[in-house]
């Protein structure tokens, strides 16, 4: 048979229904909705504020649980935060002990996960600093880095566990542009170096469209996938020669245009 065959689904979100209770009333986020993820993709979640995406990976984290259908992850079902699932949060440094040592802060997430002897460990986190570019500054503590090297803490400790699925909540929302932009570069570095899979949520068209294999759209809840796009980009990508290219324009307007009107219509424009 010619070709390779489809990567197998890592999460499979079925028939999910997601209700909160807002001041005496019901407030549905999900109503039956459906999507498979494929093992060591990348896949950004896309659209208007108040669509679903950060409750979307919550729930797939095991941190909440839908009000009915289920997720399962490599086989099995979501009912708590399961081991090989790893999620960075947005505010990087409330997610770092500011009184360990960047060193410190590595070895936990690895100790955290693993029983490994003094020496495997430090070879490890080591290998893990190199990774995220932070060689030199191992025993720096938080407050000694700028905001993104304290992100690139939290993610190699996030990592060093070797989870199969790294969650992602606009990990980079916070930092400068041009911090933004080198991250994501490193990102894909790591995306590409090891096996994982990546679900990122962002408000930022471009940052999807650079980033991803793949974006999902959600629209305004409760959600439904207004739009799937396969970002026909070559890896490795660049900030530079990815940019240009007319397929990232094309790309990005099109996405950009379709979460505009959502969000222009929610704002009564």
């Amino acid at each position: 048979m010619d070709g390779l065959q489809p990567a197998r689904p890592i999460i499979e979100i079925r028939d999910i229904h997601m209700s909160f209770h807002v001041n005496a009333r019901t407030v549905t986020v999900f109503d039956g909705f459906s999507y498979a993820i494929p093992e060591r993709s990348f896949l950004s979640i896309i659209g208007p504020s108040g669509c679903g995406k950060s409750t979307l990976l919550r729930l797939i984290a095991g941190l909440e649980r839908p009000t009915g259908g289920d997720i399962v992850f490599d086989g099995r079902s979501i009912d708590a935060p399961p081991k090989g699932m790893i999620y960075v949060f947005q505010q990087y440094a409330k997610s770092i002990f500011p009184w360990r040592t960047v060193y410190q802060n590595i070895e936990f997430g690895l100790r955290a996960q693993k029983k490994v002897g003094r020496d495997e460990a430090r070879a490890k986190c080591l290998d893990y600093v190199k990774l995220v570019g932070l060689e030199g500054y191992e025993d720096y503590y938080p407050a000694q880095l700028s905001g993104g090297m304290q992100q690139r803490v939290a993610i190699a400790r996030a990592l060093i566990g070797e989870p199969k699925v790294l969650l992602m909540d606009e990990p980079f929302s916070a930092l400068d542009a041009m911090t933004r932009a080198i991250l994501q570069e490193l990102l894909l570095k790591i995306w590409q170096t090891i096996p994982i899979t990546i679900l990122f949520v962002t408000h930022d068209v471009d940052e999807a469209v650079f980033l991803s294999g793949k974006i999902i759209a959600l629209g305004r809840a409760p959600a439904v996938l207004r739009e799937e796009v396969t970002v026909d980009l070559p890896y490795p990508r660049d900030q530079i020669g990815t940019r240009s290219d007319p397929r990232f324009t094309a790309i990005q307007q099109r996405l950009f245009a379709n979460i505009f009107l959502q969000e222009k219509s929610l704002a009564g424009a």
